[in-house]
């Protein structure tokens, strides 16, 4: 099986920035030589089926401009595969809010900062669901698909691009609430028993008797519901591939 030098650098630059920016093979902690060999082991294995693109016609600035515009694609990719964990970030603020635990941070071993505690479960979480269930493979697929509706050299901006950047964007906020609702709903009832509470015992300090009932109920709820999140989580990473699809060809102008 031949492989074309010039292909195979186009897939290895898209498929670098794809890697780039999805969560676990972008993480800190990931060595950057096994994420390059990955890179150019996957663009090893695709240049071979994609025919040869002519690069003879083309002079240097176009051959980076080329180059600049698969890592743009890459990346745009890698965005729409990463949309799943933005939601659990997302999420993981909301209940740091309403349990009071914005304050509360911890260090992050896959970024080297710190965030809230209910934020890395999350991001731990949707990290372990993708690799248990195997759906880090259906992505890798379902990007390596997209050469056949968007082939090297292809893909330009549209109006129909922006609505679908915009919609699935917005869909983040959806899953986030999704995955928060129970917390908040416990939270909601804690916050209606104190106000009845405070009505029926002046005496009482609602607001400092409130504090540890919230923390408490809320992260007995949250860890009640971390199986209805996973299964969010899944549910949405199991359409990645076909969202990949769908960005592809409507970057080509289909």
């Amino acid at each position: 099986m031949e492989i074309d030098f010039y292909n195979w650098m186009l897939v290895f630059v898209r498929v670098g920035a794809f890697l780039l920016a999805l969560p676990f093979f972008s993480a800190v902690n990931f060595p950057v030589m096994l994420r390059i060999a990955l890179a150019a082991l996957t663009a090893m294995l695709i240049s071979p089926l994609l025919p040869a693109f002519p690069v003879a016609h083309l002079n240097l600035f176009s051959l980076i401009g080329l180059m600049f515009r698969e890592t743009t694609i890459g990346l745009l990719l890698g965005f729409i595969g990463r949309l799943a964990f933005y939601a659990a970030d997302i999420a993981g603020m909301i209940i740091a809010s309403e349990l009071g635990l914005s304050m509360g941070q911890i260090f992050d071993p896959t970024s080297h900062q710190a965030e809230q505690v209910p934020g890395l479960i999350l991001s731990l979480l949707a990290i372990l669901t993708m690799l248990t269930l195997d759906l880090h493979h259906g992505l890798l697929l379902g990007f390596a698909r997209t050469f056949e509706v968007l082939p090297i050299g292809g893909g330009h901006l549209s109006p129909t691009l922006f609505e679908l950047v915009v919609g699935r964007t917005a869909q983040i906020f959806s899953i986030a609430l999704q995955i928060a609702a129970p917390v908040m709903a416990g939270s909601f009832v804690i916050t209606v028993f104190f106000a009845i509470m405070s009505r029926a015992v002046p005496q009482m300090n609602v607001f400092a008797e409130s504090f540890g009932v919230r923390i408490a109920g809320g992260l007995i709820v949250f860890g009640f519901t971390l199986n209805i999140a996973a299964q969010y989580i899944a549910n949405y990473l199991h359409r990645l591939p076909d969202d990949l699809l769908s960005f592809g060809k409507i970057l080509n102008g289909g």
